[in-house]
């Protein structure tokens, strides 16, 4: 693409060139022709010295004007694609070029700026999110063991809360843990790729272990589960869709009433494989699902609610490794519907 938009370029500059020359030289024999026709250079005749005034004068009006011919075809677009990355490296990643432009050449260059400062901007927003997150979800808990750790030098303390500084301590441990190893595990799936191991397991007892493993949190709520998990063999990465399942039902029953429902309903299709996680909870808006799966991302600023903004993004990465895709479904305080499509094709794919 690089060398054909350069010789494109390369071309239509030759021949803007060629045209200029061609048109200079057919005014300037066309201009000679009429002085020797007429004899305008005769000495003997009055103002004899005025063709080559007029000549020096035509020649810089067309001079001027193939200047501003070429500088508006070729020299303005770059003009503004400088302005434009000037802007950007400022850290204005809301510029954009308009790609309605009659040469083709600049035209997919505009494209390909317009693409480049999106990407640049969803980055920034990325970082945005990551360092207002990780600093956060690691202050928080920092905080509350060492503020616990002071409390223990406390010699005057019973057994009793002794013991309850100890387990808010390994609550914060956990919550470490659990924020570094969703990092290191979406880094794995990114720098990893399609080099994850597959293997045949039972699907639909994946998913019933989910569910057994959440059971103190749903039966905390009292929901009930409404589950169709038919016999489903899959081949895939066992360890890696364990991780969807978990952080789709935790979300389900997190953001769940007490005495709602859930549903659990796997389909065997002849593609491949769709499960569907409904719940009656306090759903979503078109904006908050539409950066759902963004990574760090969190609709609830306050933090009321636990996360770190990685559960659903690396639930996608993981679908997308499957080759297949996750969706979502939801209205506010109407509850939030998850669908996920897993093809049979992988073992030829």
């Amino acid at each position: 693409m690089r060398k054909k938009l350069f010789s494109q370029l390369w071309i239509y500059f030759v021949a803007i060139t060629f045209l200029m020359m061609v048109i200079v030289l057919s005014v300037f024999v066309g201009l000679l022709f009429m002085i020797n026709h007429f004899q305008l250079l005769a000495p003997e005749r009055e103002g004899h010295l005025f063709p080559f005034y007029f000549i020096i004068f035509l020649s810089l009006v067309i001079g001027a004007a193939l200047s501003v011919f070429v500088g508006k075809r070729i020299l303005q677009p770059i003009g503004d694609l400088r302005q434009a990355m000037s802007k950007v490296a400022k850290g204005d990643f809301a510029i954009q070029l308009k790609e309605q432009q009659q040469m083709e050449d600049v035209k997919e260059l505009y494209h390909d700026f317009n693409v480049m400062v999106k990407e640049l901007s969803s980055i920034e927003t990325l970082r945005n999110d990551f360092v207002s997150t990780v600093s956060h979800e690691f202050k928080t808990p920092i905080a509350t063991i060492k503020g616990y750790v002071q409390l223990l030098q406390n010699e005057a303390l019973s057994p009793e809360e002794r013991q309850i500084y100890l387990e808010r301590m390994l609550d914060g441990t956990q919550q470490l843990t659990h924020l570094t190893d969703n990092i290191l595990k979406l880094s794995k799936l990114e720098n990893q790729g399609l080099g994850l191991d597959f293997q045949p397991f039972r699907l639909d007892e994946q998913i019933r272990e989910v569910i057994l493993f959440l059971q103190p949190k749903w039966e905390q709520l009292n929901l009930t589960l409404d589950l169709d998990l038919p016999r489903t063999d899959y081949y895939g990465n066992e360890e890696f869709l364990y991780q969807v399942w978990l952080n789709l039902m935790d979300n389900a029953i997190k953001y769940s009433p007490k005495n709602s429902n859930i549903y659990v309903h796997l389909k065997n299709e002849e593609t491949g494989q769709v499960l569907t996680i409904s719940d009656e909870g306090i759903g979503m808006t078109k904006e908050v699902a539409d950066r759902i799966f963004d990574k760090f991302y969190q609709s609830d600023t306050s933090r009321k609610t636990k996360g770190n903004g990685l559960g659903l993004a690396l639930a996608k990465q993981i679908v997308e490794l499957h080759h297949g895709t996750i969706k979502v479904n939801s209205s506010l305080n109407k509850g939030s519907n998850f669908k996920i499509f897993l093809p049979n094709n992988l073992k030829t794919s």
